[in-house]
């Protein structure tokens, strides 16, 4: 098997790889996509987050969304995916829903893919008003995104809302803000956070 991202032969040397989950990045690769966890503030909502957007994940996160390579979407949660189910036991997931535009161009909903792996059951319902997409947008543009959404479903006991990049936190504001009313208990998951 070769590395999804640098293309060499993957070695086998540890006890998860050869026989729990393998890992589809080299050693030298995943040694630098290591989870650091932080719990941040982003317009007053605490969100967990591993990564920086930056380097070798900023890097495979564009060449998953952008390149269309859906192969890479089970490289993001290898060594947190335990520790999400665990952590998060007993929540639905809620992913930030992308521009059906952005879905049909790639082929794929780039979040469900990343997050099918996780063992919680998945919310439908959280829509977007109007397509608005973040992509070259200014900080004034993306905090226009916050009333862009609305919610059609049942009322909600813990969800676990999560997003790939968290940056101006303006979607999360826009979420949080409107499953609020039906929901009893929400937490705030992002991959990564972009450093301003």
């Amino acid at each position: 098997m070769r590395c999804l991202y640098c293309d060499k032969e993957i070695e086998r040397y540890s006890f998860r790889s050869l026989f729990l989950k393998e890992d589809q990045l080299c050693e030298k690769c995943r040694s630098q996509l290591q989870p650091d966890r932080k719990i941040i503030e982003v317009s007053g909502i605490k969100v967990e987050t591993f990564f920086e957007y930056s380097g070798l994940f900023k890097s495979l996160l564009l060449q998953y969304k952008e390149c269309h390579d859906e192969a890479l979407k089970n490289v993001f949660l290898y060594d947190i995916e335990d520790y999400i189910n665990i952590r998060y036991f007993g929540y639905q997931l809620l992913p930030v829903p992308s521009t059906g535009t952005k879905i049909e161009e790639r082929g794929f909903d780039h979040l469900k893919g990343i997050f099918e792996s996780v063992h919680l059951p998945a919310v439908n319902g959280l829509k977007m008003k109007k397509e608005m997409c973040q992509e070259g947008k200014n900080l004034e543009e993306r905090r226009q995104i916050i009333d862009n959404y609305y919610y059609e479903g049942e009322a909600l006991k813990k969800v676990l809302v999560v997003d790939d990049v968290v940056t101006t936190g303006s979607t999360l504001k826009g979420v949080f803000r409107t499953i609020e009313p039906t929901t009893k208990k929400i937490k705030v998951l992002s991959l990564a956070y972009k450093k301003y």
